[in-house]
Formats: C-alpha cells, structure tokens, sequence
C-alpha cells in the first residue's frame, strides 16, 4: 500500500478540493437552465427529468440526497481524470492510501495535465499505467453534487437518443455510492453501483410502459457492445494472470505480454493503450455477478431489502483493503 508523499498528498487534495469548489461555483439550477431560451430542448427536456429519475431511486431505497439540483457545462471535458498503476508482471494494482478517508485502487485529476503527470512518474519506474476521463463521481456526501453535462451523452454537439437512458444509469450509480459505501473496498464500492445501476434502470424503463421506448432500446444496443468489450476484457484479465503466474522467465513473461495486449489492441480497436493497469480498471468497475445477483434474488428482487442485507456489512467483514474477490464476503450474507 502506497502512501504518497506529504507533499503529493498535499497536493492531491488541494487540486480535489479547488477543483470540487470550481465546479459547485459553476452550477446554474436545473430549473433556471430549463427555463433558459438559449438552451438546447433536447438538453432541456433531458434536464426535465431528473426529479423523476430521482424520485424512482429514492422509492426504491436509495437514499435521499441534495445532489443534482444544479448544472454545469464542462464544455465537452471529462469531469475528472482516472489514473490506474499496475505492477508490469502482475495485474496487482497500486493502492494509494491516505489518512482518514482510506485508500483506492486509482486516483482521481481534476487536471488531465496532472493526471499525466502524476502517471508519467510511474511509468519512468516500469509500472504500467492507464488514464481515462471519466464522466461522473460521487463526493458521498462531502458536497452537494451536481449534475454535469459530461454525463449527457452527445456526438457531434448533439444529445443522442440514448442519453436519457445513460442518464438514468449514471445516475443511479453514484447514487448508489451514496447509499453504501465501504472504505477501502473500491472492487466492492464501484462494482455494486455497476450492478445495482444496471439493475434499476432496467425496472425504472419498464415502469414507464412504452414511453421512450426507442430510447432504451437503443440503450440496449450500446450496452451490448459495452458488454462484447467489458467480457473480451475479463477474458485477457484472465489469460494475463495466468501467464504472470506460470514459470516462464520474466524476458517470456513480457514478450507473451506485449504480443497479447498489441492484439487486443486491434482486435478492439481500442482508443487509449491496453496495459495491466487498463484490465484492472474494467476489472473494478465490472458488474459482473460477483454475488449481487444470488442475494438479490434471494430477497425476492426487493432491493430495499437487499440494501439492508449489503448495509450488514462492515470494513472488519474484508480480509484486507481491496478485496477482488467478493464471493466469499457476499456469501456470509
């Protein structure tokens, strides 16, 4: 586990907290923006639907919140900038620590320079690395969070069709951070929201009977590709642990690597290079059932209840910080 520098660990927080106060100093009301002439309609219908999408995840037992009541118009950026580090021979990622609030298996930027930065120093020391932008996050209470257009999904300028349903799904993830959320368990944290998410906006679509139906559908059919990709990835997680624990030499080890990951590479046509670091990124973030479904299923589907089951948990329940393996823990439920 690695604790950064005071230094870094100075700075880490200043560039969060300045860039957090930006943000919240940049927020306009939902309702203003609605109201406002100059704004797209399709943006405005969009917007137009958060109290509802809000309502459905408090009904079904996500806790109440004063996020998402304001805007923010990022201007086409990432809102924060994920850096993940990998050792170079092993998927076992760098767990950054910090006193208080825990520690992660990755690090958030406000800054993408910083990110860069902050992963270039990394990899001049042989670790693998991955940076992504990443379109949301949850301050779990900290701040009022507000909604951001990078959670809007547009191409060229435009909202798409499927924007509503993408709105309903990252929505209810971060608002499932806000529900349960275990220190120092980001594999758990990020992989129940996943789940849950994709859970609830399956069930808030069908509550509106055929409304927006083209929309979904849509939906459906991007996150079908999404999960092509995600499942591709798990597989080369796989196959890569495999070789990094066979007894081939390590000058092996790195060439069976490099073919590999050059393959996956066109083979996915992958924007951002594949490395360790990236494996582990979809790795944390896959909804795959760990079992999530076992115990939902086990309470009939009523996630209220499965949010009491989830909520026995405690940080003293986890072996050690960063626990990928979920099953056994999920089990003594």
């Amino acid at each position: 586990m690695t604790m950064l520098s005071s230094c870094s660990s100075m700075y880490f927080f200043y560039q969060a907290g300045k860039g957090q106060l930006r943000l919240l100093n940049r927020g306009r009301a939902i309702s203003e923006v609605i109201a406002d002439p100059k704004v797209e309609p399709d943006l405005a219908k969009l917007l137009s639907t958060i109290p509802e999408i809000k309502r459905f995840g408090e009904e079904a037992g996500l806790k109440s919140t004063s996020n998402y009541r304001e805007y923010v118009d990022l201007g086409g950026e990432a809102v924060v900038y994920v850096v993940t580090v990998s050792d170079a021979l092993a998927l076992k990622p760098k767990i950054f620590s910090f006193p208080i609030v825990g520690s992660f298996n990755y690090l958030g930027w406000f800054s993408k320079n910083d990110a860069l930065e902050f992963a270039e120093q990394y990899e001049r020391e042989g670790y693998d690395t991955d940076v992504r932008g990443a379109s949301a996050y949850s301050t779990l209470g900290w701040f009022p969070d507000p909604l951001l257009s990078s959670m809007i999904s547009r191409e060229s300028g435009k909202v798409l069709a499927a924007a509503y349903p993408d709105l309903v799904n990252v929505f209810l993830h971060e608002s499932v951070h806000a529900t349960i959320y275990i220190k120092n368990q980001s594999y758990f944290n990020e992989s129940l929201a996943s789940f849950l998410a994709d859970v609830l906006t399956e069930r808030y679509f069908k509550s509106r009977g055929g409304a927006d139906a083209e929309a979904y559908w849509s939906y459906l059919d991007q996150r079908k590709r999404s999960d092509a990709v995600r499942s591709r990835m798990a597989r080369a997680f796989a196959d890569l642990k495999a070789l990094y624990s066979s007894d081939v030499s390590a000058d092996l080890k790195r060439q069976k690597k490099k073919d590999y990951l050059d393959a996956l590479q066109g083979e996915l046509g992958f924007k951002r290079k594949i490395t360790n670091a990236t494996l582990i990124q979809f790795q944390t973030y896959d909804p795959g059932d760990h079992g999530f479904g076992a115990i939902l299923q086990k309470t009939n589907g009523d996630v209220h209840a499965f949010l009491r089951l989830l909520s026995n948990l405690k940080e003293k329940d986890f072996e050690h910080p960063q626990m990928e393996e979920l099953r056994g823990v999920l089990g003594n439920l």
